[in-house]
C-alpha cells in the first residue's frame, strides 16, 4: 500500500498543534505594555535563509540543474519563495514594534507605518480567524492589526475586555 500522503498529513497536524500551543503561550506572556515578536519569527526567517543558501548552492554546484528546465524552475522557485519569506520574517521581527497603556496604542509596521490612537476612539474590535489577527478600527479610519503571534497581544485583549469590548 502506497502512503505518499502520510508525511504531509502528519506535518500539517503537527503544525496545527504547534501553532495552537504557541499562540496560547504567546497570549499569556506579559510584556508590560510592549508589543513585539518572539524568537519564533526570527528562527523561521533563519530557516528560510538556509533554504535560499541551499538553492544558490544547488544552482552553482549541481550540473544537472542547468540541464533540466524543470529543476531550474524548482531551484529558482525555492530561491524566490524562501527569499521573500526570509525578508518578510526578518522585516516583521526587527521592525514591528508597539507600546500600549490604559490610554491608547502606538504601533509601527514597515508595511503600514506608524499609528498612534486612543482607546476612547476605538470604533470596533474584531478577530479575523483566517489571518489570525485582531483588527482595531478607530474614529480616524485607521486600522491596527495585531497578530496573535505578537507578544503582549493578550494584555491588549484583557485591557479591551475591561473597557467593555467583546472579543
Amino acid at each position: 500500500m502506497d502512503l505518499w500522503f502520510l508525511p504531509g498529513l502528519l506535518g500539517g497536524l503537527l503544525a496545527l498543534v504547534f501553532g495552537a500551543l504557541f499562540t496560547k503561550a504567546v497570549k499569556d506572556k506579559r510584556t508590560n505594555g510592549e508589543l513585539k515578536y518572539g524568537a519564533l519569527l526570527y528562527v523561521l526567517g533563519l530557516c528560510c535563509l538556509v533554504f535560499v543558501v541551499f538553492a544558490v548552492w544547488a544552482y552553482f554546484y549541481d550540473e544537472n540543474i542547468r540541464e533540466t528546465t524543470s529543476e531550474l524552475i524548482a531551484v529558482v522557485g525555492l530561491f524566490l519563495g524562501f527569499g521573500l519569506g526570509a525578508i518578510f520574517c526578518f522585516g516583521e521581527y526587527f521592525k514591528v514594534k508597539g507600546h500600549f497603556d490604559a490610554d491608547g496604542i502606538e504601533f509601527y509596521t514597515p508595511w503600514t507605518g506608524l499609528k498612534k490612537e486612543r482607546w476612547d476612539d476605538l470604533v470596533s474590535a474584531k478577530f479575523n480567524a483566517s489571518m489570525y489577527w485582531y483588527t482595531f478600527e478607530f474614529k480616524s479610519g485607521k486600522k491596527v492589526r495585531l497578530s496573535s503571534y505578537l507578544l503582549g497581544h493578550g494584555e491588549v485583549l484583557a485591557l479591551l475586555k475591561e473597557r467593555g469590548h467583546n472579543l
